[in-house]
């Protein structure tokens, strides 16, 4: 019983989920482009993103607004061991979009509602975090969590490459 216990505490190295060189082609990072990958309790990968296209340029010049700088990109992945994925997400799920509230050192910290929606065909079952770029994703007894950062990128365009990521990442076995 107990090896059995500790086989399912053993976390993945959420690294081995997607490696550099599938980062690569799913986010299309030139080979040139270095990328420095950090490991704690995730795996993230960090790399400079490509400079302003003309056309930004001229839209941010005509709106008056500053140009958009270089930024930096990322991916993070996360793999949190649970019993019941699905159930955890589901309710994951509900709480975030009511909202709820966080006793901090004495204080309620309210955390608000949260701008969700439900991800066919990624996993078990997932779920897209407007507000936090973050694709969560239940797969037998796992939540995995893929956070994109992408700045100047419409939304939309995040959250596609979150879902081919995890599609990638979830035809690992």
């Amino acid at each position: 019983m107990i090896p059995l216990l500790f086989a399912f505490l053993a976390t993945p190295d959420p690294c081995s989920y997607l490696p550099e060189q599938e980062v690569r082609q799913v986010f299309e990072i030139h080979e040139m482009t270095p990328i420095r990958v950090v490991r704690a309790d995730s795996c993230s990968y960090l790399w400079m993103g490509l400079p302003p296209t003309g056309q930004q340029l001229r839209e941010a010049l005509m709106a008056g607004r500053h140009v958009p700088p270089r930024a930096n990109e990322s991916l993070s992945i996360r793999i949190e061991p649970v019993a019941h994925a699905i159930k955890e997400l589901d309710a994951r799920f509900e709480k975030l979009l009511k909202g709820y509230s966080v006793d901090r050192d004495g204080q309620e910290l309210k955390v608000k509602p949260q701008n969700l929606q439900w991800v066919p065909n990624v996993g078990e079952k997932a779920f897209w975090n407007d507000s936090l770029n973050q694709l969560v994703v239940a797969r037998k007894n796992e939540l995995v969590s893929f956070v994109v950062k992408k700045p100047g990128k419409p939304q939309a365009d995040v959250m596609n490459l979150a879902i081919t990521a995890a599609q990638a990442a979830m035809r690992k076995p």
